[in-house]
């Protein structure tokens, strides 16, 4: 029920009240808490005593909470006892009972964790450390709540939660627009994107691809996330998901026409140096889609291969054995899928005027099963492992490092993963036990990891 008490609209716009809220509910559910100081609350919610005073001042005032004094003391702290407002008790039980089962929050420990911790540490994705921190321990016994050095704030700890709450098995988020996610969260939006930024830099999502309002598309897109369900501070250790990265050091690994290809070709065509700008006939991307895409920022072509990555493992998923024949009327539907994921009808901003939405249909359709056939081809290769009977999710790659190395995170087939390496006719396999022993600048490369600017250029 912790997923629904996240995802309730209440009026406590602060998210370190949130994040008390929420501690405050795991700790004593709908319980009355008895007689408690406000210092002896914080102690039992892992929080600083004056954040928690704040907190609860905030929850008292919003009708979160409800407090009742101790009668007849009248030395020392006062003190009181606590428990959830009737009315926020109502939501959540009612939405334990109407609302059907969420596909959501499949691993509810997780979220749990990050709200009690104690000690989620601000570190990257491969460190693991699970007793207090250093700094920490050289304070003495005395003090109760971890500083907040060298640890993961609050407010991003509850950030997490938000998501990890809203993800499927695959830690994938689906369209959570940043407007939703701040009210949830209690968060300024002017502080969200580098709050994000921050999580990305230490491996707790491994992808963002931000939302976009374009002429394009059909309607505005949202955020996406995909989350690390395997960094050290949230297993503790073990991997929840099974991964395999596929590596092609041929000269030729990049010659499916993806749209990093599109993306390289949209760059070249719309340069600055006029001098050096091919025409619309010396590219392989059909100009109807350069056309379409003329003044398109990097985020909207993120936002289709996401779109897209996501059909590929549909096709993957549901049609593993029929992926590697020549014909394609298996991926009739998947053809309308992605021409209803287009506005109609496509016009070229610059002028106004009719784009072929056709040829532009045909080559998203066509240039996706050649994309699934590449890759059924190409994972085929790894011995024991039987994909037609899997639940998988192919990673969409950085548009910048093109598709020699892909990742694909497995479900149900065991922690650890399988590195796949192909040069020419040697293929070479090895097994690893935890995704923190694949090589960092690889993970990047297939998925796993978003490299920074400096890496990708």
């Amino acid at each position: 029920m912790l997923t629904e008490l996240l995802s309730l609209v209440l009026g406590v716009p602060d998210s370190k009240a949130r994040f008390t809220l929420a501690a405050f509910y795991l700790r004593y559910g709908f319980s009355n808490t008895g007689p408690l100081t406000v210092a002896e609350l914080a102690i039992c919610l892992g929080v600083p005593t004056r954040e928690c005073a704040e907190a609860l001042s905030l929850l008292l005032k919003e009708s979160a909470l409800i407090a009742t004094a101790e009668s007849g003391r009248r030395v020392g702290w006062q003190k009181k006892s606590f428990r959830l407002h009737d009315g926020v008790a109502m939501q959540l039980q009612l939405a334990s009972v109407i609302t059907p089962p969420r596909a959501a929050a499949p691993y509810p420990g997780l979220v749990e964790r990050l709200i009690t911790g104690p000690y989620i540490h601000a570190t990257g994705p491969d460190v693991e450390i699970h007793g207090v921190p250093a700094k920490l321990a050289r304070v003495g016994q005395k003090r109760s709540v971890p500083n907040r050095t060298s640890l993961l704030s609050r407010s991003n700890r509850l950030l997490l939660a938000m998501l990890f709450a809203h993800a499927d098995r695959f830690g994938v988020v689906n369209s959570f627009g940043n407007v939703e996610l701040c009210r949830l969260a209690g968060l300024e939006q002017t502080s969200l994107k580098q709050r994000i930024k921050k999580l990305i830099e230490m491996g707790f999502i491994r992808r963002h691809v931000p939302g976009v309002a374009s002429p394009i598309f059909a309607e505005k897109l949202k955020s996406s996330y995909v989350l690390n369900l395997n960094h050290r501070q949230i297993t503790l250790g073990a991997d929840i998901l099974g991964f395999v990265v596929h590596e092609s050091v041929d000269e030729g690994a990049d010659v499916v026409r993806y749209l990093g290809a599109v993306w390289f070709d949209l760059e070249r065509w719309r340069s600055s140096a006029v001098r050096h700008r091919p025409s619309l006939s010396e590219l392989l991307t059909p100009g109807s889609v350069l056309r379409l895409f003329r003044r398109a920022p990097k985020h909207a072509i993120e936002q289709l291969e996401f779109f897209l990555s996501g059909c590929v493992t549909e096709l993957l998923t549901k049609h593993w054995e029929q992926v590697g024949v020549a014909r394609s009327d298996f991926a009739l539907g998947l053809r309308d899928r992605i021409s209803a994921f287009f506005r109609t009808p496509m016009r070229d901003v610059k002028d106004g005027s009719l784009i072929d939405e056709v040829e532009v249909i045909d080559f998203l359709w066509g240039m996706t099963i050649q994309f699934a056939r590449a890759c059924k081809g190409r994972f085929s290769q790894i011995d024991g492992l039987a994909w037609s009977s899997l639940n998988f999710r192919l990673l969409p790659s950085d548009l910048r490092l093109g598709y020699a190395s892909l990742g694909m995170l497995i479900d149900g087939a065991g922690s650890g993963g399988r590195l796949l390496r192909e040069a020419g006719e040697h293929v070479e396999t090895t097994e690893i036990t935890t995704e923190a022993l694949c090589p960092a600048e690889l993970r990047m490369k297939a998925g796993l990891l978003t490299p920074s600017r400096a890496t990708a250029v």
